[in-house]
C-alpha cells in the first residue's frame, strides 16, 4: 500500500508598493491630450487613462471616458432619479468614442453585477 504524506513548507509573499503610486503609467496621448489604453489597470482611479478601450453594443470597438464610468450627482434628488432610471432599464448607458475622445460611435452599457446600484455606495449621501 502506498502512503502519501503532506509536508508543509513556509511560503513568503512580497508586495511591491512602488508599483501602486499616485503617478499614472506612461500611456500614449491623443491629439486632445487625453491618455488612452486598455486594461487591466493598476489599482486606483489616478492609474486609469482618460480613454479606456471598450467594446460597445453591436460589437463596436472604441473608447469610454474613465470620467463617465462613475455617476456624478450633486443632490439626493439627482441620486434618486439616477437610481430609478437604472432600475427601469437594468443598465446605464455611456457614449463610446473614437480615439479622438470627441466622436461618438456607439453606446457602452454598464450593468450592475450584484443587483445593487452603484450610486448607493457614494458616502456623500445618506440613503437610510
Amino acid at each position: 500500500m502506498l502512503a502519501l504524506t503532506t509536508v508543509a513548507t513556509p511560503t513568503v509573499f512580497t508586495i511591491n508598493h512602488a508599483a501602486n503610486t499616485d503617478s499614472p503609467p506612461n500611456y500614449p496621448v491623443n491629439e486632445q491630450g487625453q491618455t488612452f489604453g486598455s486594461g487591466p489597470f493598476p489599482e486606483g482611479p489616478s492609474q486609469e487613462p482618460d480613454l479606456i478601450e471598450a467594446k460597445g453594443e453591436n460589437g463596436v470597438e472604441g473608447y469610454v471616458k474613465s470620467s463617465d464610468l462613475s455617476p456624478t450627482v450633486s443632490s439626493p434628488e439627482e441620486a434618486i432619479a439616477f437610481q430609478k432610471s437604472k432600475e427601469a432599464t437594468g443598465y446605464r448607458s455611456i457614449p463610446l468614442y473614437e480615439l479622438d475622445g470627441k466622436t461618438v460611435i456607439g453606446e457602452f452599457r454598464l450593468y450592475s453585477s450584484n443587483g445593487i446600484n452603484e450610486i448607493k455606495h457614494n458616502p456623500k449621501f445618506n440613503y437610510d
